[in-house]
């Protein structure tokens, strides 16, 4: 039986792989002003938020999220979070997560309810297009590459 391509071109794949996560935390380290553990708690807001919508709406929907949202259809599916689940998903210390969804709400990336309630802010889709078209297509032309290797094919340069 032959070896699978993930086997037999590991390095080959891990080095794929490790130059995209590779740039895409510089390009975040860049656009936090240095703080990627800020970068992670507005990631994790961000994912808790629109996590519920997208499994069970968004996800399945013809119109695709991008639309829904648009639409206004992701607002009631949203999901507050706060700063004792942030730091329970990520491991990051409370007080640390505090600091950092202060420092998220002085940049208009988040907003805070009265209770502590954590929800990224309108703007932040705005704010962040060239950084996710950027990584996007980065992304998929690294998708392009691993597949060509799982796939038998020669690494595409």
């Amino acid at each position: 039986m032959p070896t699978p391509p993930s086997t037999e071109r590991r390095r080959e794949l891990s080095y794929l792989i490790g130059r995209f996560v590779t740039d895409h935390l510089i390009r975040a380290h860049r656009l936090f002003d240095g703080d990627l553990t800020a970068a992670v708690v507005l990631a994790t807001i961000a994912q808790h938020n629109v996590q519920r919508f997208y499994d069970e709406v968004a996800r399945d929907s013809s119109l695709g999220l991008d639309r829904l949202v648009e639409a206004g259809k992701h607002l009631p599916h949203l999901r507050h979070c706060n700063a004792l689940s942030v730091s329970a998903a990520t491991g990051i210390p409370r007080e640390t997560v505090r600091r950092k969804v202060k420092w998220l709400g002085q940049k208009g990336w988040i907003s805070i309810g009265e209770r502590g309630q954590l929800e990224i802010s309108a703007t932040v889709g705005s704010d962040f297009a060239a950084f996710d078209a950027t990584m996007i297509d980065r992304f998929e032309t690294c998708a392009r590459q691993v597949v060509g290797i799982l796939d038998g094919k020669a690494s595409a340069d």
